[in-house]
């Protein structure tokens, strides 16, 4: 009750000032999965407001930087309108209008801006067994292709889909994390089993997620980036049915509000 009364207090000074989040100090006992729940915020939304933070290295004393509500920090690296780093979140703008009440049109580049996330966020998630893990436009598919670095032809496993560094990342579909880490080619990747299926999210330049854990369809749990063998920033995304390629496509809503199979939907 005093920790819950105490953090009470603190988000009513913390909005006085327009801060976005709180500093806690991690108590004995402490768990990222009990503080995901007291504090109702995602274990990946967590991970990414305290890069390098995982279960097993969480410290009674640590310093960790808590969001008031569940939401990122981004920050475009060109200019865009409001419009569009909304269908980045898969939100509408006026869920960044209610947090930045002061943000116009327009967002320059490298203003860092609070964006809400969550499972709300994504859309589609009724419509579809999978959704679009990003907001953009295939710039390679899946299939036989020259490939742009090695220049030969060679079979690509998923489907490109180009984005600005740093954009969210979302679960196509509730799993189990089953790898997350450096992977030769894929750089950055995150594996997720849904039983009879994985997905792969590869060249990430944040993973916000644990072997072990638990995500649902349309959870926050990575940003992507440009690691690995890439040839600029973009999400490399991957289906497979009992461990056979498949072509994502296939299993991605057609004609949502956002994405379309080559160009953006406006």
């Amino acid at each position: 009750m005093r920790r819950i009364l105490a953090f009470a207090l603190i988000m009513i000074v913390a909005i006085t000032f327009a801060e976005f989040n709180i500093n806690y100090k991690v108590q004995s006992g402490d768990t990222l999965y009990e503080l995901s729940h007291n504090f109702n915020i995602p274990i990946p939304v967590l991970m990414d407001w305290n890069p390098g933070v995982t279960p097993s290295n969480l410290k009674i004393g640590q310093t960790l930087k808590i969001p008031l509500v569940s939401g990122i920090l981004y920050k475009p690296t060109k200019s865009m309108t409001l419009s569009t780093l909304a269908k980045y979140f898969f939100i509408d703008p006026e869920e960044i209008t209610a947090i930045n009440p002061t943000v116009g049109s327009s967002i320059a580049a490298n203003k860092e801006i609070f964006v809400p996330v969550g499972k709300v966020n994504t859309s589609f998630t009724q419509l579809a067994d999978f959704v679009w893990p990003v907001y953009g436009s295939i710039t390679s598919e899946f299939g036989w292709r020259l490939h742009p670095i090695y220049k030969k032809n060679m079979y690509h496993s998923g489907i490109d889909i180009g984005v600005p560094q740093g954009t969210p990342v979302f679960a196509a579909r509730g799993g189990t994390v089953k790898y997350a880490g450096w992977k030769s080619d894929y750089g950055n990747l995150i594996i997720i089993d849904h039983g009879g299926y994985q997905t792969y999210y590869a060249h990430l330049s944040k993973i916000n997620v644990y072997v072990g854990l638990r995500v649902e369809k349309g959870d926050f749990i990575a940003r992507s980036g440009n690691t690995g063998t890439s040839t600029g920033p973009h999400l490399h995304f991957e289906v497979r049915k009992n461990d056979e390629l498949q072509d994502p496509v296939a299993y991605l809503p057609r004609t949502n509000t956002y994405v379309m199979r080559r160009v953006l939907s406006e």
